[in-house]
C-alpha cells in the first residue's frame, strides 16, 4: 500500500512540473514571423495562409533611375494590390518601393503585414517597360510577439498556428487550443494523452 501511495505522489509531482512548462507556457516572437514570399505579374493572384489573398492591380508610377543614369535621387515605383481576407475585400492599396521609404509595408487586419520587396524589371535608359512585364516580390508576415493563443483568438484555426524554430504544435486535450512546446514536451503530453502532436503543420524559421 505504501509502495501505491509512493508511485502515486511520484505521478502528481511529475504532472505538476510538465504542465506548467508545456502547457502554460507559450512562444512568444521577438520578430515578425514570415508566412511566405512570392512573386506576381499584373492580374495575377497568389492565396496565402489564413485565407488571406493578394492580387497585384496595377504599377502607377516608376520613377527609379534608369541603370546608366546618374540621377540626384535614387526614384520609387508604386504598385497597386487588392487585399481579400476571409473573403471580405479590404481594398486597394498602394505599396511605394524607394531609398528610406515607410510606404513598402500595409497593415492587414489581424495582425499581418503585406511588404513589397522588389519590382522588376529594374528601368534602363531608353528603353520603356510594359505594364505585362511587371514582375513584383512580396512577403506576408505575421506580427512579432504573437503566442499560439492569440493567434488562435484572432481566427487562426489552431492546426494553421505558426511555431518559432525548434518548436512543435500541439493540441490541448482539455479544450483543443494550440501550444508551441519542445519535442521532448509534445512527447510526453502525446504519451499521457494530454495534448494531440499537430503533425501537419511546419515550424518557420527564424
Amino acid at each position: 500500500m505504501k509502495i501505491a501511495y509512493l508511485v502515486f505522489g511520484i505521478v502528481c509531482i511529475t504532472a505538476l512540473i510538465i504542465t506548467p512548462n508545456a502547457l502554460g507556457t507559450m512562444a512568444d516572437y521577438s520578430k515578425n514571423v514570415i508566412l511566405d514570399q512570392f512573386q506576381l505579374k499584373i492580374n495575377q493572384t497568389a492565396s496565402e495562409p489564413n485565407h488571406i489573398s493578394v492580387k497585384f492591380l496595377n504599377v502607377t508610377e516608376d520613377s527609379r533611375c534608369p541603370s546608366g543614369v546618374t540621377c540626384i535621387w535614387q526614384g520609387e515605383s508604386t504598385v497597386v494590390v487588392d487585399i481579400t481576407k476571409n473573403s471580405q475585400d479590404l481594398g486597394n492599396f498602394n505599396l511605394k518601393i524607394g531609398l528610406g521609404d515607410k510606404n513598402a509595408t500595409v497593415q492587414i487586419p489581424g495582425g499581418y503585414f503585406l511588404q513589397i520587396i522588389t519590382v522588376d524589371p529594374y528601368p534602363i535608359n531608353g528603353t520603356k517597360i510594359q505594364l505585362s512585364d511587371y514582375l513584383s516580390t512580396f512577403t506576408l508576415s505575421q506580427a512579432g510577439v504573437v503566442s499560439p493563443l492569440k493567434q488562435f483568438k484572432s481566427g487562426t484555426s489552431a492546426q494553421q498556428v505558426q511555431c518559432n524554430t525548434g518548436l512543435e504544435l500541439v493540441i490541448k486535450a482539455e479544450n483543443n487550443s494550440p501550444a508551441c512546446v519542445s519535442h521532448s514536451s509534445a512527447s510526453a503530453l502525446m504519451y499521457r494523452g494530454w495534448a494531440i502532436v499537430n503533425t501537419t503543420v511546419s515550424n518557420n524559421s527564424s
